[in-house]
């Protein structure tokens, strides 16, 4: 489903209880009322640059209408978390991920297990040595190796989304090691429901999804930056 909202085009996925919606960030959010929207978090915009209030609200308005209207479940808002963790609906056992990179924003929501989202401009950070040895295990350093320059860096790209994604799903944040996590073999984990890659609308732009069963969660910990 697409559709025209915020000033923006997005377009929602829907598949075996994982919802996620795709856009751009608009330059000035809509008219939002932060109290409703936001509950018990709302005392975080206070905190917020400027040039980041418009994809925090719009990311937080595309997740209440998942839930309201996709779902057609009530809205508390969001519980109050530190900058960096991963945020938490109030009164609902629905898990929520979100992600930015430039003016690209991708929301999730699972009704059964957790969700972890990631996208990233493709760009030639994801190719420093420095960045490449944190990420890769050591095939994948080969494989990367063996790529023409413009693929490398969009292969790469997309392989930290994978990872990435798949820590914010475990609550992992700083603690998950990338050396040791194959990216293609995320898929055959156990606890792993599914990871998928999907089409971004740009060339330039990198997302991954990554839903797993409820296991115990690891203490909330900051998401990895760059």
């Amino acid at each position: 489903m697409s559709e025209r909202r915020d000033g923006a085009r997005r377009t929602l996925v829907s598949a075996r209880g994982v919802h996620v919606v795709t856009g751009r960030v608009p330059a000035v959010a809509s008219d939002i009322d932060a109290d409703d929207l936001l509950g018990t978090d709302a005392a975080t915009l206070g905190s917020l640059d400027e040039t980041r209030v418009a994809s925090y609200l719009t990311a937080r308005r595309w997740v209440r209408d998942i839930v309201t209207v996709r779902l057609r479940r009530p809205w508390s808002g969001f519980e109050a978390t530190p900058r960096g963790v991963k945020p938490r609906l109030a009164d609902s056992t629905l898990d929520v991920s979100i992600a930015h990179a430039g003016d690209r924003l991708v929301v999730g929501v699972v009704e059964h297990g957790r969700i972890g989202v990631d996208v990233e401009l493709v760009a030639s950070v994801f190719d420093q040595p420095s960045l490449v040895r944190r990420l890769c295990t050591p095939s994948e350093r080969r494989r990367a190796g063996g790529l023409a320059p413009a693929e490398r860096r969009a292969w790469l790209t997309q392989l930290w989304t994978v990872k990435e994604s798949y820590a914010k799903a475990l609550g992992a944040g700083l603690s998950l090691d990338f050396r040791q996590l194959d990216g293609a073999g995320l898929r055959h984990r156990d606890a792993v429901r599914g990871v998928l890659t999907p089409a971004s609308g740009a060339s330039h732009a990198k997302i991954a999804v990554s839903w797993v069963d409820a296991a115990p969660s690891c203490s909330p910990s900051p998401v990895r930056a760059i």
